[in-house]
């Protein structure tokens, strides 16, 4: 009985607190506040969400170093410790600008940055120029008559077509998406900038909060993305020949994807007061574009 005693007190002396460690968040030039975490040694679990904020960014990781050259953590990730470790917010701006144009960070899954105003405007109220779907400058007629890739009809396309019926003298390229030289983005301000895809657009609308509203005296629709930033687009019409349709009614807006079926039509986002749509329209109308980047 005394020997057991004995290796019982001896076993019992070995056995001492699991070991524990902190984490120490650190705001990098943010603000708020955080308590430190802790860990048992070698049991993983998750980092604690993040709290700070700062104006005109948004927080897109952790990281061991304050530059963001060491180990980086993403929001949440579950980890184990066998040592203490500071963890410093690292974080991007919701907006910046691009050879002279500006940009908001939506926090869109994509990563998609959209302009923060239309091609031709110097505000998100001002409707800018209008653009025939593969043209890139704006003229005062918008007709098949001119539209720079057909010889006078919608049955006679020398470019970006699909269907023998639709081209010149049966003519098929089987191009679905704009190239930099017709895109109206790219080619007045630059290789940063394009127009939306369609599913780029469809994105946009689908991970918004969309109102219908008035900013500055314009109407239009105002998407607020799921980080909490927004931007304006305005309800500018469009042009058929020489005739402006629906200002203040509804916004017409290019994607640089090709439409199915006809190749004479080009996929577009609507939208006006009671909703929104996505939709094919002739391509030699004239139409709004808002540029995305990267």
């Amino acid at each position: 009985m005394i020997i057991s005693a004995l290796v019982v007190i001896i076993l019992m002396s070995g056995c001492g607190k699991e070991r524990v460690y902190t984490v120490t968040f650190d705001a990098n030039g943010g603000t708020g506040v955080m308590k430190s975490q802790t860990f048992v040694k070698n049991v993983s679990q998750a980092l604690v969400s993040n709290k700070f904020k700062r104006k005109g960014y948004i927080f897109s990781k952790w990281n061991t170093i304050p530059d963001g050259t060491g180990v980086a953590y993403s929001d949440a990730k579950e980890i184990s410790l066998n040592e203490d470790l500071t963890l410093y917010a690292q974080w991007k701006p919701v907006s910046g600008s691009k050879n002279g144009h500006d940009y908001i960070d939506l926090g869109l899954p994509s990563g998609t940055l959209w302009a923060a105003c239309n091609v031709g405007a110097s505000a998100p109220e001002i409707y800018g120029d209008f653009f025939a779907w593969g043209e890139v400058s704006a003229k005062s007629s918008y007709t098949w008559a001119n539209y720079k890739y057909c010889n006078g009809d919608f049955n006679s396309l020398t470019k970006y077509c699909s269907m023998s019926s639709f081209g010149d003298n049966g003519f098929v390229d089987n191009l679905k998406v704009l190239e930099p030289s017709d895109d109206a983005a790219t080619a007045n301000w630059g290789q940063d900038w394009r127009m939306p895809t369609v599913d780029e657009m469809r994105e946009l609308r689908d991970n918004c909060v969309i109102l219908w509203t008035v900013h500055n005296g314009t109407k239009g629709f105002m998407f607020t993305g799921p980080n909490g930033n927004s931007i304006f687009m305005p309800a500018s019409g469009y042009y058929i020949g020489s005739d402006r349709e629906d200002t203040g009614v509804g916004g017409y807006y290019w994607t640089s994807t090709l439409g199915p079926g006809m190749s004479g039509y080009s996929w577009l986002f609507h939208f006006y007061a009671d909703g929104s749509e996505m939709n094919n329209y002739g391509r030699c109308q004239g139409r709004s574009v808002r540029a995305v980047c990267k």
